[in-house]
């Protein structure tokens, strides 16, 4: 595949291999692979983002769970050769409790998800402490990381495997509709980063801009002036925005108009 990729792509995808194999296993850099795969080849319209795609593809297939946190705090131990004090070595992470009842099997964990949500605690924030030198520390650390072997068959794990999916179809149906359209729709994937809340925040937001403009537009169902030029604003402005705001100005987006001042502030 490295003879076809463009030479930008070469050692981001040698990287992402390596880095997604410690991650996962070497099944799961082949699902990457496999993937990169579909835009590689002469004739391709895609070939120009390709790096872009790659780049972020390997980002959002690393997703920060407790077992990759635990993964970090147990390299960085290692790394200081064991030698450093707990504190020092400790790092916090943050996660909801959907996100940590998702590390359960799927028919274990919608039970559990569906009387969160019933309950209004499925965005319920917990604090989780990942490193340290000591032989309790260390037997936590490695018995989390040992969880990798389970996590293909997590709730979460299958939940991030139709969202990666999803993101590549919107990226080849924009293609269709505007080429430059494509990039933008490549780039929403930075909304999505990190853990707990945040995490959470930025796949509602994706959603609704995919969901409340870029998908309808795929669809035929709306015309925009400039589709390019919206999703880009749409994503800037769901950087900073959220919930009924956001939603404002992708109907501004769709109406002609610009973002109002007031809610892109």
């Amino acid at each position: 595949m490295s003879e076809q990729l463009p030479p930008a792509a070469v050692p981001v995808v040698s990287a992402a291999v390596d880095l997604l194999m410690d991650y996962q296993d070497p099944d799961y850099a082949l699902l990457y692979l496999d993937r990169v795969g579909r835009y590689v080849g002469p004739g391709c319209p895609l070939a120009d983002i390709l790096t872009e795609i790659s780049r972020l593809m390997v980002d959002r297939m690393m997703f920060e769970d407790p077992i990759r946190s635990a993964q970090i705090a147990l390299d960085r131990v290692v790394s200081a050769n064991g030698n450093a004090h707990s504190s020092a070595a400790e790092m916090v992470r943050k996660f909801t409790s959907s996100q940590l009842v998702a590390m359960l099997p799927s028919k274990a964990a919608r039970p559990i998800l569906n009387v969160l949500t019933r309950l209004g605690w499925s965005d319920a924030s917990m604090s989780m402490h990942f490193g340290g030198s000591t032989g309790a520390r260390l037997w936590w650390l490695n018995a989390l990381v040992a969880m990798r072997r389970v996590r293909p068959y997590s709730y979460r794990f299958s939940r991030e495997r139709v969202w990666v999916e999803r993101w590549l179809h919107m990226i080849d149906r924009s293609q269709v509709r505007q080429h430059e359209a494509a990039w933008e729709v490549v780039e929403t994937a930075r909304l999505i980063t990190g853990t707990g809340i945040s995490y959470q925040r930025g796949v509602e937001n994706w959603n609704a801009v995919i969901e409340g403009l870029v998908k309808p537009v795929c669809d035929g169902r709306l015309s925009v002036p400039d589709f390019a030029v919206a999703v880009r604003t749409a994503r800037q402005a769901a950087e900073q925005l959220e919930g009924d705001r956001l939603k404002q100005v992708i109907a501004s987006l769709i109406s002609g108009g610009s973002a109002p001042a007031a809610a892109a502030r």
